[in-house]
């Protein structure tokens, strides 16, 4: 499978194959990484844990839009693992509390207890399922990893 790293620096934008996409919108230090290699959702946060920060978290309406702008970049169509699991329902980055949530119509399904994890679709709205079905990721990256990218 082959994906594109996006990058947009004051409306230049390259792209190229690589192991992710950055969110076009301008200036952001942190990029979005679609994997098409199915794993459980556990499996799914150790990956992204190793290679980048986390699995995505998305904390407001803007997030939301970068993600689907990420998405349409890949001509993403499936549904993919994002940092969301019931413990109460928390972000897997720093186990943060939720202060934003874009469920699908009848999610999540409250009274199955089996329906821990979050996943997001095509239309970009979560739900919820068991943690170990199989499906792609979307990995973050942190500020950090840009310090060595020059801005055109």
């Amino acid at each position: 499978t082959q994906l594109f790293l996006f990058f947009t620096f004051r409306n230049l934008t390259v792209d190229f194959p690589a192991a992710g996409i950055l969110s076009k919108a301008s200036c952001d230090l942190y990029r979005f990484v679609l994997f098409e290699e199915p794993k459980t959702w556990s499996e799914a946060q150790s990956y992204c844990r190793e290679k980048y920060t986390d699995l995505v978290t998305v904390q407001s309406d803007a997030d939301r839009a970068k993600l689907k702008e990420a998405t349409n970049v890949l001509n993403f169509s499936s549904v993919a693992w994002i940092g969301f699991y019931k413990d109460p329902w928390l972000w897997s980055y720093q186990n943060t509390v939720i202060s934003y949530e874009k469920w699908d119509y009848s999610e999540p399904e409250k009274p199955n207890t089996n329906e821990a994890c979050v996943f997001v679709n095509r239309y970009r709205q979560w739900h919820d399922t068991s943690c170990t079905v199989l499906k792609y990721l979307f990995c973050q990256t942190g500020k950090t990893l840009y310090k060595t990218f020059v801005q055109l």
